[in-house]
């Protein structure tokens, strides 16, 4: 949701404002202190961190003033299925520009980090929980489960069920160390 304020005393032209935007596909209302709120209509996507945040983990993206907004909106929705364009929309840039500026400032892609996103919380997920592979891969934003094995073997070099037994077992291990 995004606010606007109309620094003009006529009506006409916060109407004309609003007709403009209802037209443009977003849902606009104006509150009692004069500002107009927009967002889009249907709108699938968190937009603010009042949504679910994960108290489980440090955060996996860099601390860049300049990325704070992508790195949130990705936070909160990397479960669902997320696009370049669909970040660049929420955060109010060209997809062009945004890949640049994420290059640029972290040397990865906005889609690099959706998927380390997704890889960080499978793994999580693949260690605390008995959930079955596939349904990790559902969760975490994954509607091809295929898919998800290439990228987690990717990253890791190793299939998902064969990292979870690796670290099981290394826990296991560990523990009878100490």
């Amino acid at each position: 949701m995004r606010d606007i304020l109309v620094n003009d005393a006529e009506n006409k032209t916060k109407n004309l404002l609003m007709k403009c935007l209802d037209t443009a596909g977003f849902e606009v209302s104006i509150t009692e202190n004069g500002l107009i709120n927009v967002h889009l209509k249907n709108e699938k996507f968190s937009t603010t961190t009042e949504s679910k945040k994960s108290n489980t983990q440090e955060s996996i993206f860099p601390s860049i003033p300049r990325l704070r907004e992508i790195f949130e909106f990705i936070e909160l929705n990397y479960h669902q299925s997320i696009s370049l364009k669909e970040v660049a929309q929420a955060v109010g840039y060209s997809s062009a520009y945004l890949t640049d500026l994420v290059r640029r400032l972290t040397g990865k892609t906005v889609n690099n980090w959706i998927i380390q996103r997704r890889i960080t919380q499978a793994s999580t997920l693949l260690l605390e929980t008995n959930y079955s592979v596939d349904e990790i891969a559902l969760k975490v934003g994954y509607q091809n489960i295929n898919h998800f094995y290439c990228q987690f073997r990717d990253y890791y070099k190793i299939t998902p069920r064969a990292w979870r037994e690796s670290q099981r077992c290394k826990g296991t291990y560990n523990s009878t160390q100490t």
